[in-house]
């Protein structure tokens, strides 16, 4: 029943649409876990998050919605790919309230460090996987 309701929000998409117009799905990608750096966006990767169960599921039907309109001849791909952006965190405290209330995310992380060098500053690289759709 999901997929039909994303399906039907991409033909409604599709129906505002001009001809040749644009639209970007662009969601968290669980496919990918998320890494957890210390210090700054581009510092070392000391852990790692993975995605609740639930939310696989519902990026796998959002996959078979873009896929069946496509596959219908109501969009062609234009582009797709993944990006990266970061969460600061000012500690691991805020992070673990951050994990605790978050409905796509594991509510733990997957530490590669010992406990001593986990403090400080630390960033959630999160991916997001994007394509934009042009209409047909």
């Amino acid at each position: 029943m999901v997929h039909k309701g994303m399906v039907d929000a991409l033909e409604e998409a599709r129906r505002v649409l001009v001809d040749r117009g644009v639209l970007v799905d662009a969601r968290p990608d669980s496919r990918v876990t998320a890494r957890v750096r210390k210090g700054s966006a581009r510092g070392a990767i000391i852990g790692t998050i993975g995605s609740q169960r639930p939310t696989v599921t519902d990026d796998r039907m959002s996959d078979r919605a873009v896929a069946d309109v496509l596959g219908r001849g109501l969009f062609r791909s234009r582009r797709r790919g993944r990006l990266w952006h970061a969460i600061p965190f000012e500690d691991r405290r805020e992070l673990q309230d951050y994990l605790d209330d978050h409905l796509r995310f594991s509510r733990r992380v997957r530490w590669r460090v010992p406990r001593p060098r986990r403090g400080g500053p630390l960033f959630v690289e999160r991916a997001v996987r994007f394509e934009v759709l042009e209409r047909r």
